[in-house]
Order: C-alpha cells, then sequence, then structure tokens
C-alpha cells in the first residue's frame, strides 16, 4: 500500500523536473537531499490533485449520471475491485481503497508528463514562436545565466537582426543564432550553439582589422539554382567566443569607408615623405 504512495509521488516529481525547461536548468542548484525534497514537494502536488481527480471520477461512476451513456461500464471501478480480488491482489474489504490509489498513480504520472509540455505548447501559440525559441524566451526571462549565454538566448529570438562573433583564433562570423545547446538532467547547458552564417572573415593580428572573406549569400544562391536543399549552419563554442555584438550593415559600411580613408591618407603621407627624401 505504501509503494502506491511514495512510488509515484517520486516518479511524477521526476517527470515533471525533467520535462520543464526551467526546472531542468535550475535543477543543478540543489545538491542530495534538496534535490529530493524538490522532486517529492513537486510529485506531492500533482499526486494531492490526481487524488481528488480519482475521487471525482468514482464518485461520477457512481452516482449513474453516465449510465444513459456508458450503461454498465460507467460503473468501472466495479471492474477493477473485481481484477483485484480475483487476483488476490486485495480483499474484498480494501479493494476499493486499492483502486482509488491505482486510478490517481496513473492519473498523477499522466498530469506531469503532460503539464509541462501542454504548458509549452501554450506559450508557442501565444508568442506564435518555434520550440527553441520559447526554451530560448524561459531561459534567457527566468534561469540565471551568464551575460554572454543571456545574449545568445535573445539573439535566437531575434529574427530580424544578424550578430557578429569574433572567436579566440581571430575568426569573425556573421549570422543568426539558430540553436543553443541542450539542457542536461543534471542541468546547464551544451556550451555549443549553431549559427545560421551570412559572411565569415578574420581579424588581421596586428592591426585588428577585420576582413570578410566568404559571403555565404552566394553559396545559398549557388545551392538554389542547383536544386540543392538549403539548410546549413556552423557549430561554434562559446568558450571560444571573444565578443557578440549585432551587426549593422550600414555602421560597417561607414566604419569600412573611414578606416580606408585613414589608411589612404597614412599612404600618402609616407608616399610625400619619400619623394622628399628622394630629392634630397
Amino acid at each position: 500500500m505504501g509503494l502506491l504512495l511514495i512510488l509515484p509521488i517520486l516518479v511524477s516529481g521526476y517527470l515533471f523536473c525533467n520535462g520543464s525547461v526551467y526546472r531542468q536548468a535550475t535543477m543543478s542548484r540543489y545538491d542530495g537531499q534538496l534535490l529530493y525534497m524538490l522532486i517529492a514537494k513537486t510529485g506531492t502536488i500533482f499526486f494531492a490533485v490526481a487524488c481528488l481527480t480519482s475521487f471525482w471520477l468514482m464518485y461520477v461512476s457512481k452516482d449513474g449520471s453516465l449510465a444513459t451513456t456508458l450503461g454498465e461500464r460507467s460503473d468501472y471501478i466495479k471492474f477493477i475491485k473485481d481484477f483485484l480480488i480475483t487476483n488476490e491482489i486485495a480483499n474484498n474489504a480494501e479493494a476499493p481503497t486499492w483502486a482509488f490509489l491505482a486510478q490517481a498513480s496513473v492519473i498523477s504520472l499522466i498530469l506531469s508528463w503532460l503539464s509541462p509540455r501542454f504548458f509549452m505548447l501554450l506559450l508557442m501559440l501565444r508568442h506564435w514562436a518555434s520550440l527553441q525559441a520559447i526554451k530560448g524566451l524561459i531561459l534567457a526571462s527566468k534561469v540565471p545565466t551568464r551575460p554572454l549565454t543571456k545574449q545568445l538566448l535573445a539573439s535566437m529570438r531575434d529574427s530580424k537582426n544578424l550578430y557578429m562573433f569574433s572567436m579566440a583564433d581571430r575568426k569573425v562570423y556573421v549570422g543568426r543564432v539558430a540553436h543553443i545547446g541542450d539542457l542536461h538532467e543534471a542541468g546547464g547547458m551544451d556550451e555549443d550553439f549553431e549559427i545560421v552564417p551570412t559572411m565569415s572573415g578574420y581579424r588581421d593580428k596586428d592591426t585588428l582589422k577585420v576582413t570578410y572573406t566568404t559571403d555565404y549569400s552566394a553559396v545559398v544562391d549557388e545551392m538554389v539554382r542547383t536544386g540543392r536543399k538549403v539548410g546549413f549552419s556552423i557549430v561554434l563554442s562559446q568558450k571560444n567566443i571573444v565578443s557578440m555584438s549585432r551587426y549593422e550593415d550600414e555602421i560597417w559600411n561607414r566604419f569600412k569607408l573611414r578606416q580606408d580613408v585613414a589608411e589612404n591618407a597614412k599612404e600618402g603621407i609616407l608616399v610625400r615623405l619619400a619623394k622628399l627624401l628622394e630629392k634630397l
């Protein structure tokens, strides 16, 4: 009898915590007995709701309101009690209690599995966004994370702007964040993330000047022209990011023009100085 109380409580709590994006991301803050108490507390809530639902279902099956629709099958508890008594699982006096707890256990497991997924579905419909975007929204707004991770999560929901990533190996990428690392059962996220690139290049070691060498829009056009499926991404690691910022094409062109003017002026001064030295 006690197993029908403890086991569904713990399993229900685990199913909810493992299915909830928020709980899965914050479980790493709980350790040992605190984690056990979190799962037990969550499972107790679901089991209490399931007990109320089980009591209501048993009451409805007994008062005959469904008899006109389902006939003898409306009193399904009678069939459960007969099964328990026939297989000597419980006697006639204990059978109703066993049937009540067994039904409550099944309802508790179903509710704990469905509720986080139903909640995600409601958020997807409300914001009209993909599952990955909703996960990013929850993690960015509810879960304490590093500023870089928070910026990555925010950029994943920003489909209108491009972002520039400067890496530790001096490579530079411009694109949109497509996917952040998956959550672990023990909490936390993978360090890797995916971007859909628009351009890529490198940063000069001495002058730190950015030079873009690959325009992926040309690659996309070629794939469309040849009838190949367009869908590629680049996997990067958060630990290799030196800086991340939103990319504005207009600002970049202004900055590049100013940089070119400064370099041309510098070269002009050197040319005039060289001619002056030749005349001496």
